[in-house]
């Protein structure tokens, strides 16, 4: 084959799995709703909205907003406040992927987020760094799926 020809495969293999990505990255768009929360837990709700240059993070638990931020999903870190503390955010796509890694004071949590196959469906990686500890996986439902099912 000559290097014209496979330069140019190479060129649009890429090209198609980068609109793949792409694709991808606009499912995590909405709202999504914690699954499989018992009664006397809050419940908990994750919104990914687009803002200039970056992506709208608003986390809910229990009704009350924990966190309410945009950053670049370049890696650049962005100063937000979570909890009402001061915090460190980094996001970047690791192709489908949405990954937060998030300091505050000295404690760092690496979270990863995906949507499943069935695209209604996000599930959530929560990676402790420091300290370590246990790796935790949740789901979320769609919000709007979930209220038409009802």
């Amino acid at each position: 084959m000559k290097p014209v020809h496979l330069t140019a495969i190479l060129f649009f293999s890429l090209g198609a799995a980068l609109a793949d990505d792409q694709s991808d990255r606009q499912k995590l768009l909405g709202t999504w709703e914690l699954q499989g929360t018992a009664e006397n837990t809050s419940s908990s709700s994750w919104t990914f909205s687009p803002a200039k240059d970056s992506i709208r993070v608003t986390q809910l638990e229990g009704g009350n907003k924990v966190a309410d931020f945009a950053c670049g999903t370049t890696g650049a870190a962005c100063e937000v406040k979570t909890s009402g503390k001061k915090a460190t955010v980094s996001m970047w796509f690791n192709g489908p992927l949405l990954v937060e890694m998030e300091t505050k004071g000295s404690d760092v949590v690496k979270r990863r987020f995906k949507i499943l196959p069935q695209g209604d469906v996000m599930e959530m990686e929560v990676i402790p760094i420091v300290p370590g500890g246990k790796t935790e996986t949740f789901q979320f439902k769609r919000a709007q799926l979930a209220a038409r099912q009802e």
